[in-house]
């Protein structure tokens, strides 16, 4: 039986998956440029540590673009069956979905500078936006190009963030940045949108999500979600914001830590059921906290 051309010149499985290595390991190195772009290039103990983490988000966002698009492409050329496996593509197809893999990347990290760029249009008046954002009550030191900042060494991007004039491509460069104390300075920034506030509560690094938790004005969503956190200090960090939620309080107080458990019996926003969770039986402070706040001392309820 004579092949069709489609199935004579069709790659291997094998073949298709050294490609799809390439063209991930590709957009993974250019992500990591990308990274020590905004470094200024030097390469610091921290960022050397999570240059590989970057690589391999970009490695594995790569890989299942590029498998999709190569499923799509044998849809389009009539070539998925059920050995679908043993026809694949040809040489053209390959480089269309290569093609796409690349665009479908470059696309992902525009839609990200310019959905930041989006929010803070939302949240800031046209003259703040252009002349840069400070927040309430500071002297904000002059507004720096983002280049020239984005070349300068981390000390001055944590300065920036913390006190800097800033426009929405100054926002974008300081929530991207490789350094996790500069990100941790610019969630407490009280003119940072919510949005971008949020964006940070899902951070990788605890002192990042940390810093995201103490802010008051976190939607109780976001406390919920970070009462959950592997990590204690970004659970300390919810219990100590005073607008933290009921919900988000009663998993903290099934806590063994006993400042957690008084932070817990103190907080404002205790409902009832939360103080009734710290009464275990121990007599620690926190559970003589609960008991007095509770009516009758929490006996009726229990």
């Amino acid at each position: 039986m004579v092949n069709s051309p489609a199935s004579s010149e069709a790659w291997p499985l094998s073949s298709s998956i050294i490609a799809s290595l390439v063209v991930s390991a590709v957009i993974g190195l250019a992500n990591v440029v990308h990274v020590l772009g905004l470094s200024g290039g030097s390469i610091g103990g921290r960022l050397l540590a999570v240059l590989p983490i970057y690589f391999f988000a970009a490695f594995v966002g790569a890989q299942l673009a590029f498998w999709l698009l190569y499923r799509l492409a044998g849809l389009v050329a009539g070539q998925v069956s059920a050995s679908a496996e043993r026809v694949g593509l040809g040489a053209r197809g390959h480089g269309v979905v290569v093609l796409l893999t690349f665009a479908t990347a470059g696309w992902l990290q525009y839609a990200e500078s310019s959905g930041v760029q989006r929010v803070l249009q939302e949240q800031t008046a046209l003259p703040a936006a252009q002349g840069g954002s400070c927040p309430p009550g500071l002297a904000c030191t002059p507004l720096r190009p983002a280049e020239e900042v984005a070349e300068a060494d981390a000390a001055t991007r944590r300065d920036v963030a913390a006190r800097g004039l800033l426009t929405a491509e100054g926002f974008a460069l300081l929530l991207r940045d490789p350094d996790p104390a500069v990100r941790a300075t610019l969630a407490r920034r009280a003119d940072l949108p919510r949005e971008l506030l949020e964006r940070l509560a899902g951070d990788r690094h605890a002192v990042v999500r940390e810093a995201v938790a103490g802010e008051a004005r976190l939607s109780d969503e976001a406390l919920n979600q970070l009462a959950f956190d592997r990590d204690a200090r970004v659970r300390l960090a919810v219990a100590r914001n005073h607008n933290a939620p009921p919900t988000a309080l009663e998993m903290l107080a099934s806590s063994s830590s006993a400042e957690m458990r008084l932070l817990v019996a103190a907080h404002p926003r205790a409902s009832e059921p939360v103080l009734l969770r710290l009464l275990n039986g121990s007599g620690d402070r926190a559970e003589q906290i609960a008991r007095a706040r509770l009516p009758g001392g929490g006996k009726a309820l229990q």
